[in-house]
């Protein structure tokens, strides 16, 4: 049994990281919440959390895992693979790959671990705090923790069209329309021809310009009708 692996954790989780996926992951699996062969298969996982937050959380056994890990790092296509000497020498663009991998795998836990790692050794790439935001998007928890980490993005890239975007939407669902517009304006500004920054023809207006004669033009949609418009066609609601 591999403790890390069994907490979906990096071998160099901090103490805290430790406790915190060992309680999330033995609340999922805890076994009054199934019933069946459900419920002796939860019984068995909830016994290896256990067991594997129990060796981790005593530093000298950690120490020593920690020690006698596999010294593999990620892939590269084209890259001859190197073995470290230690987990240490796996830099912050090797946590954030493996975080990814992870994410794009469906392993949303170990990519949320993976990714906070890669923050708190480098915490000044904004590509990691968009990351970040998409794994906290799709585990559908606290919506102002995506907001916290796609605001970092945006600090730390400006010109990031894409995070001011979903940030304008998740101040809309928030209901915080001065905030959705700025961001929506500085997308504008930064990608005028973004496609998900699109307006569409007002209803009556013709495909090749203009109104019918006789006729008054409607005005293009507000900036609330445009948020609401960009959430519906980005979510597939619209």
């Amino acid at each position: 049994m591999n403790p890390f692996q069994v907490l979906e954790i990096p071998p160099d989780a901090s103490p805290e990281d430790i406790k915190a996926a060992y309680h999330r992951l033995a609340k999922r699996w805890h076994p009054d919440r199934y019933t069946g062969a459900e419920k002796e298969e939860a019984e068995s996982k909830f016994r290896e959390l256990a067991e594997a937050f129990s060796v981790l959380k005593d530093p000298a056994k950690r120490l020593t895992l920690q020690q006698q890990m596999p010294k593999v790092q990620p892939t590269v296509p084209g890259v001859e693979a190197r073995e470290p000497e230690s987990a240490q020498e796996r830099t912050p663009e090797d946590w954030a790959a493996m975080a990814k991998a992870a994410f794009e795998e469906g392993k949303v836990d170990q990519a949320r671990a993976l990714i906070h790692y890669a923050i708190r050794l480098d915490p000044d790439k904004a590509q990691y705090h968009a990351l970040l935001a998409s794994i906290l998007e799709r585990e559908g928890g606290d919506l102002r923790a995506v907001v916290k980490a796609l605001e970092t993005a945006v600090k730390l890239a400006p010109r990031d069209v894409e995070s001011h975007i979903r940030l304008s939407q998740h101040f809309q669902t928030l209901g915080m329309t001065a905030r959705a517009q700025r961001h929506l304006q500085l997308a504008r500004e930064i990608a005028p021809k973004h496609p998900k920054l699109r307006t569409p023809n007002p209803k009556g207006a013709h495909a090749a310009g203009g109104s019918k004669k006789g006729k008054v033009p409607e005005p293009p949609p507000g900036i609330v009708d445009q948020l609401k418009d960009l959430w519906g066609r980005l979510t597939g609601k619209g």
